[in-house]
């Protein structure tokens, strides 16, 4: 005669069930998913980076590019606006319209000094003429432009100094007589045919620009 056993005896031995609450996770599915997005996070970030830091790196250049563009066209107006008109020099006359040489007027190296026209007085409202004295040099690698409210100023007046472009290591001249180019410029008293500016710059190396003088402006 059997006898039956108890049957809560059936499962007695076996092991417990881990129970898990539908939806959840793990303590180690959670740390693995905060070590990927981690993860994800320092890429992003970096990705991120390197695009702001390219971003910033054109905006320099672009800003660069459109300084020495200004600085060429002002050379330009200046240039392409030269009379052969002379101008007194610390308070006597002198027959100088052109004079350009080095290590002059506390420049680094070249320096010219000249008048132009085509400086705008409308109306003639302001009391000064249409000419002005100008004059460039370079100090301390930046291109100053030099000016004059008059002509012929008088003695001790100091002129207007105006920065033009920074990170200039040389600024050069040559001139053109009409049948060659040369390296200096002795005349005082007539103008070149053109005029060869080269500018040496820390970060683009060499540029050159000629501006011509036309005949009618020589004489």
């Amino acid at each position: 005669m059997s006898i039956d056993k108890p049957l809560y005896s059936m499962h007695q031995h076996q092991a417990p069930r881990t129970l898990r609450s539908g939806g959840g996770f793990t303590l180690l599915e959670v740390l693995l998913a905060l070590v990927v997005f981690a993860g994800l996070s320092m890429t992003a970030y970096q990705v991120m980076q390197g695009v702001l830091k390219n971003d910033e790196i054109t905006r320099e250049k672009v800003d660069r590019l459109a300084d020495v563009q200004r600085a060429v066209s002002m050379l330009e107006r200046d240039f392409s606006q030269i009379i052969p008109r002379a101008t007194r020099a610390n308070g006597e006359s002198s027959k100088v319209v052109f004079q350009a040489v080095r290590y002059q007027m506390e420049s680094d190296d070249w320096s010219v000094i000249f008048v132009r026209g085509g400086w705008l007085n409308p109306g003639g409202m302001l009391v000064r003429s249409q000419l002005q004295k100008v004059a460039y040099r370079l100090r301390e690698n930046k291109l100053e432009r030099l000016s004059f409210l008059y002509l012929d100023p008088v003695i001790g007046t100091e002129p207007t100094v105006t920065p033009v472009l920074e990170k200039v290591e040389g600024f050069k001249l040559r001139f053109h007589n009409g049948t060659q180019w040369v390296d200096e410029w002795t005349s005082t008293s007539t103008l070149p045919f053109g005029i060869e500016v080269e500018l040496k710059l820390q970060d683009y190396g060499k540029i050159r620009r000629v501006f011509l003088i036309p005949a009618e402006k020589k004489s």
